[in-house]
């Protein structure tokens, strides 16, 4: 029985998709072709793998066990292109990289385009979500290399720093704050907050240094982005602990400004990129986490 390697690729993107059509859109081909990929693919191994519902496929036993196995040996063609490639000097290829808010939208950009100089070769595809999906995309194999604004339990991850940033407490530059410069922790709690999903970063990372749950709070909205909770704030809704790279237009601006959270330590959080301990990293994932941690000490702004 022979396992053609284009028939495998297009299985492993409609089991993740669960989707023939947006497999097709991910692949660049059309759906007729993909469901004649996998109909070959089922009569070769003379199992179904997928049974046809009206709004999607569900995988049977026989295609999570075929795609187990599957993604593995596609990461392994991968890496062998990459090795071979870097061999003759020549390295190139894609990378996956999965990205939170803060260092996706506010780091990684300037570091792309410095990579890109150095390997113009390679294509890099950013994603950008929270830091506990970010976890779970590089858990999965999803992703070859994470961005995390958090170190998040998960088996066969570990962990590298490459980045700092300050937090701090942000309100609207109105007549109600203009003149405060301090509040105590009793009066933050009484006040309107806007605050990130659980498996934000920056929510974790204020929750550690607090030492406990933003349930304590008088929480206005939970938003699922840093860019809703600045508007948030900047329209009055509320006030929030954000990044100050993510507001640092807006503090230039006098729109927004800080205040101090009394008998609380300066708040800081670390990035850290994340990849999975039970996979070998291709020589581009290699050479994109040296790239990334070479630039630790720019990428530090804690300071």
């Amino acid at each position: 029985m022979r396992l053609d390697l284009r028939l495998l690729e297009v299985f492993c993107k409609v089991y993740e998709e669960r989707s023939f059509s947006r497999a097709a859109e991910n692949l660049w081909i059309s759906q007729p072709t993909v469901s004649g990929h996998i109909k070959n693919l089922e009569e070769a191994l003379e199992v179904r793998l997928f049974e046809r519902l009206p709004r999607e496929v569900v995988p049977t036993q026989a295609a999570r066990i075929l795609y187990r196995h599957g993604e593995v040996i596609l990461k392994q063609r991968e890496v062998a292109l990459q090795e071979l490639m870097a061999y003759l000097n020549r390295l190139e290829g894609s990378l996956t990289v999965a990205a939170s808010t803060i260092p996706g939208e506010y780091l990684l950009p300037q570091v792309l385009v410095a990579f890109n100089a150095q390997f113009p070769r390679v294509e890099v595809k950013l994603t950008i979500s929270d830091s506990k999906e970010v976890c779970d995309q590089v858990a999965k194999g999803r992703a070859e290399i994470g961005c995390s604004g958090a170190q998040l339990e998960r088996l066969g991850l570990e962990y590298h720093h490459f980045a700092s940033d300050k937090l701090a407490l942000v309100v609207p530059n109105n007549s109600r704050w203009r003149k405060v410069a301090r509040i105590s922790m009793e009066d933050l709690r009484r006040e309107p907050f806007l605050a990130r999903e659980s498996g934000s970063g920056t929510r974790i990372s204020f929750e550690e240094q607090l030492g406990h749950s933003l349930d304590r709070f008088n929480i206005q909205a939970v938003l699922s982005s840093t860019n809703a909770v600045k508007e948030g704030v900047k329209a009055g809704l509320g006030i929030s602990v954000l990044s100050l790279l993510a507001v640092q237009t807006e503090l230039a601006k006098g729109v927004l400004k800080t205040v101090r959270i009394e008998n609380l330590q300066p708040l800081r959080r670390d990035f850290f990129a994340v990849v999975n301990k039970r996979f070998t990293l291709s020589p581009i994932a290699q050479s994109f986490l040296e790239f990334l941690q070479g630039r630790a000490e720019e990428l530090d702004l804690s300071a």
